[in-house]
């Protein structure tokens, strides 16, 4: 039975507080505004711009400490004023303002995160509503997937791109997904429609997914119902039904961690502890991986996936060929002013003069599109910044005691096993930014800012933030 401080937790905090708690319910599902003809506005960039107003004000009247100068804040900072200062090599103005406005008016989230999430137990309700909320998210994905064997990919096409795209990604966005849709796949038997779910392209679903399955994985641990294992079993699932190669290489990654942290050590095992009543449990990760094992196993026994996987090195087929090119260009791009880039947003507009904003026209690896628009001095801020989120995941390697994902103090267990499946989804979501760029996407880089804010939150309570 669920005790009433549980019931009722809501409750108990503020109102601020609990919206940031419950807004990674929203973000995947947040509708876009049309201001104007061809404007589209993601309702989850208003929602944060009116939090930190109100964060803000609740900062200067209670007096509270917003500013921690610690290295991920001063890495935050310099990367926005990189960006900003960017804009004076911009040919095109107006896409280097939209752009510094998605960051200007989504980057705040991380200051609100650190600011008013400041316990343990908020952070652990918003992960179980993320892992929830992913879970919907996967099964959305997998039914979108499954109807194209009922009914027909075309159907699909033109519910969902009529109906359902411009209400998610405004009318001019939702226009150009559905005209130039990456939402088919080639196979030997023909094309597939792959799994997107509430985003505008298997790439992002896949991005969200790659963040949100080692929480999830959390959650079931602490659970003693085999059911929550269904939250982290869907997620992979419709994962690798993205077809994304990029998702493919950043799950590897994860895996390949795990593995090689094992090996390092020396031993097949280490404890996450899970407590019952008066008694602990192990669960034995070595367990966790056959279950991996077994399961990417069957799903890589279908032909298409299998296929899709091994053709990542195949630099003579097509996309990979045509990427490689890409590569190339963005490179010369780069040289051409590596301190400041081109402008923020101007990358198409360097390479394509006569193309359109809403053309998909970028370097197709987040890296490269940094330093080709904000210039060297700014891609090393973002890295540094992702390194620092990651870091986790290394910095035990040095050391002869085993890592045990649990506290070894004996307080609460669940917290540090968040904080490296914070590590390890920013581990994923770094592999898989080699191949894509997610960092404009009002859905994925919220997300994104959460799992920083946490580590920092993390670090900070454990004294060890530098």
């Amino acid at each position: 039975m669920k005790k009433v401080g549980e019931i009722v937790w809501y409750h108990k905090i503020d109102f601020l507080t609990l919206i940031l708690i419950i807004l990674p319910l929203f973000l995947p599902f947040q509708p876009a505004l049309n201001p104007s003809a061809d404007i589209d506005l993601a309702s989850g960039r208003l929602i944060i711009l009116g939090l930190t107003v109100w964060g803000g004000w609740l900062v200067l009247v209670q007096n509270k400490k917003w500013f921690s100068p610690a290295t991920p804040t001063f890495l935050l900072l310099f990367f926005l004023f990189w960006c900003f200062s960017s804009g004076f090599m911009a040919d095109d103005l107006g896409r280097f303002l939209r752009k510094i406005m998605v960051f200007f008016s989504i980057f705040p989230l991380y200051f609100l995160l650190t600011t008013f999430l400041s316990k343990d137990f908020y952070w652990k309700k918003s992960f179980s509503i993320w892992s929830w909320t992913a879970f919907f998210v996967s099964l959305v994905g997998l039914s979108q997937f499954c109807f194209q064997f009922i009914f027909s990919r075309e159907i699909f096409f033109r519910v969902w791109g009529k109906f359902v795209a411009p209400i998610l990604f405004g009318s001019n966005a939702g226009e150009a997904i559905a005209s130039n849709p990456s939402w088919l796949v080639a196979t030997g038997s023909g094309d597939l429609l792959r799994a997107i779910s509430v985003f505008p392209d298997p790439h992002m679903l896949a991005f969200y997914l790659e963040m949100s399955l080692p929480l999830q994985v959390v959650w079931a641990l602490q659970k003693s119902q085999k059911f929550y294992w269904l939250l982290p079993a869907s997620s992979l699932l419709t994962l690798l039904l993205t077809f994304s190669r990029g998702s493919y290489v950043g799950l590897f990654g994860m895996v390949a961690w795990l593995v090689y942290f094992l090996k390092q050590k020396g031993q097949l095992e280490f404890l996450f502890s899970k407590t019952s009543g008066n008694k602990t449990r192990p669960y034995r990760i070595f367990y966790l991986l056959i279950g991996i094992g077994l399961i990417t196993w069957s799903i890589f026994s279908v032909t298409p996936v299998r296929d899709r996987f091994l053709s990542i090195l195949d630099t003579g087929e097509g996309s990979n060929k045509g990427r490689l090119e890409i590569w190339q260009e963005a490179i010369s791009v780069v040289a051409y002013n590596p301190l400041l880039g081109v402008g923020l947003g101007n990358y198409s507009n360097f390479v394509r003069p006569e193309s359109k904003y809403r053309e998909p026209i970028y370097a197709h690896n987040t890296y490269l599109d940094l330093a080709s628009e904000i210039g060297l001095p700014g891609l090393l801020a973002w890295l540094g910044f992702l390194i620092w989120g990651f870091k986790p995941l290394f910095s035990h390697f040095h050391k002869k005691n085993n890592l045990i994902l649990t506290d070894q103090e004996g307080k609460d267990s669940l917290l540090f096993n968040y904080n490296l499946a914070s590590a390890l989804g920013l581990w994923g979501f770094a592999l898989h930014c080699l191949f894509e760029t997610p960092i404009f996407s009002p859905q994925i880089l919220p997300l994104f800012i959460y799992l920083l804010a946490f580590r920092s939150y993390f670090q900070k309570k454990r004294g060890s933030i530098r």
